[in-house]
């Protein structure tokens, strides 16, 4: 008599929690965390429902699951386009492009953000020590104090207000694509329209963060943090 598969789940358990947080990460983007169910995960996900519970342990905890991957794969292009540029403009502009890259190929990105703002950000709270941007953050302040140095940029700039700068001026181009193409008559999913966008963006922040050239004569003192 042959023996009975073992079950799948149980042969490959790194393979089920990632099939049930892929899962978990499409249908939180689509309809957000209260319209979704634990038994529509686990339908879309293939996989029985103890599983769910076993590697999360509650339907919060996954929806936070979900923002932890979701942040560290923005992350990780973060650092990636930095290390593309050979000096402090170019590192900038790098991630700038970069962030218009991602929200492109990863529109449950901006739609999970968009839910959980709804929420009061109360699954991010219980999340904080997983989602802090203090480690990119350091690496943006060292290219803007750098930049400084040289007399690139201007000394007076705020560097955590110019990463909400860099993030905000390339996310609305996806958070409010619908609204924005009605109203403007602009197809904001054309890639060409978002070309000029992105074109437009490095265009107004090195307008405004680079030191104007009368002022270089003088070593600017260092950027406010």
């Amino acid at each position: 008599m042959l023996k009975s598969s073992p079950n799948p789940s149980s042969r490959n358990p790194g393979r089920t929690r990632g099939r049930i947080l892929r899962a978990a990460i499409t249908l939180f983007s689509d309809h957000g965390f209260h319209a979704v169910s634990v038994d529509q995960i686990v339908k879309k996900a293939r996989v029985n429902k103890r599983m769910v519970y076993h590697y999360f342990g509650s339907k919060d905890a996954l929806f936070e699951a979900a923002l932890v991957e979701v942040y560290q794969r923005i992350e990780g292009i973060e650092f990636e386009a930095m290390e593309r540029g050979a000096c402090p403009r170019a590192k900038l502009a790098s991630l700038l492009e970069s962030y218009f890259d991602f929200l492109d190929a990863q529109p449950e990105f901006t739609r999970l953000l968009q839910w959980e703002n709804l929420e009061k950000g109360r699954h991010l709270t219980k999340a904080n020590h997983l989602l802090t941007k203090n480690p990119f953050l350091e690496k943006f302040r060292e290219t803007v104090q750098a930049g400084v140095a040289t007399g690139t940029f201007r000394p007076d700039l705020d560097v955590p207000h110019l990463m909400i700068h860099f993030i905000g001026l390339c996310f609305i181009y996806h958070s409010n694509r619908f609204s924005l193409s009605q109203s403007l008559n602009l197809d904001l999913g054309d890639a060409r329209v978002k070309a000029v966008g992105c074109r437009q963006v490095l265009g107004l922040v090195f307008d405004g963060i680079v030191r104007p050239p009368q002022s270089q004569s003088s070593r600017p003192p260092r950027p406010r943090t």
